[in-house]
């Protein structure tokens, strides 16, 4: 069975006539004729009725017709297909993150690749940085989002966003109304620390920070930021979190920024480069428009 063999039905069908037919596909009647038995043959089923003066389609042709023409109309977007999968609009992206990116511009992200991309799908997988940088070397995942630069052959990372840390407190709290909290106004304050992953994370940053002040650690090792905040709602202590937080609980959380330079935490995007998989280009592109 031959795409020339559907494409001759096609046209019999449309035209209604075996002699319009070949006329439209500027070849003889009986070729045509010929080619359009020949694939009834191998259908095993008549697909026009040829008594009267016109050919009428049987049932099985009607049943048929719309299968015969989804599968032209895929054989033509296979071209643009290809192109699309080579430049990456088409496929599957295979994003980790720490849960906390969430918060950031990762949403807003995603829905501009919904709207430009339909063709791409993304598969969000959360995890611990070293789990999400063991699975992008086992290539499981194809980029990861983590709060860090990390070290690795064929590793290759870009900076995304970065973002300053700022002071999450409960409502009610005698630094809530403060336009801006000095780091030695947390002096004995109880704090909540996100888990330590051994790089350049959010751990690290707010031990940075905080270095030379004594705080009360009541909760340590969280692993989400989400969890952090809604602690800090429940009243359990402060914790320092990226601004884009600041959107979680804001009935109930007040976020204050410090006063003089806090560092910045950047997000990072890292991908093998020794893997051509252009989704992962595209997906940069967008996020840096």
């Amino acid at each position: 069975m031959t795409l020339r063999r559907l494409e001759y039905f096609v046209a019999v069908a449309e035209q209604e006539s075996f002699t319009g037919a070949a006329r439209s596909l500027h070849m003889a009647q009986p070729p045509l004729s010929s080619q359009v038995r020949a694939l009834e043959r191998e259908l095993g089923a008549e697909l026009f009725d040829r008594g009267g003066r016109t050919p009428v389609l049987t049932p099985a042709g009607r049943a048929l017709l719309p299968e015969v023409r989804r599968l032209l109309a895929a054989y033509d977007r296979l071209p643009a297909t290809a192109r699309q999968a080579r430049d990456g609009s088409v496929g599957r992206l295979r994003l980790g993150l720490v849960p906390s990116a969430v918060a950031g511009g990762l949403p807003d992200v995603l829905r501009r690749v919904r709207t430009d991309l339909p063709g791409l799908e993304v598969a969000l997988v959360e995890g611990r940085p070293t789990e999400l940088l063991r699975r992008l070397d086992l290539d499981d995942l194809d980029v990861v989002l983590l709060y860090a630069v990390p070290d690795g052959p064929a590793l290759a990372s870009r900076v995304l966003a970065a973002e300053p840390l700022v002071l999450a407190l409960p409502h009610g709290h005698r630094l809530a109304g403060a336009p801006a909290v000095a780091v030695g106004d947390l002096e004995q304050e109880p704090l909540l620390l996100p888990a330590r992953h051994g790089d350049d994370g959010l751990r690290e940053r707010t031990s940075a920070l905080l270095a030379g002040v004594h705080v009360r650690v009541v909760q340590d090792d969280l692993w989400m930021v989400q969890t952090m905040v809604a602690l800090v709602a429940a009243g359990l202590g402060c914790a320092v979190v990226p601004r884009s937080t600041s959107a979680l609980r804001p009935d109930a959380v007040a976020y204050r920024p410090f006063a003089g330079a806090a560092p910045d935490l950047e997000l990072v995007a890292t991908w093998r480069e020794d893997r051509d998989h252009p989704p992962v280009a595209r997906f940069l592109d967008v996020w840096g428009r």
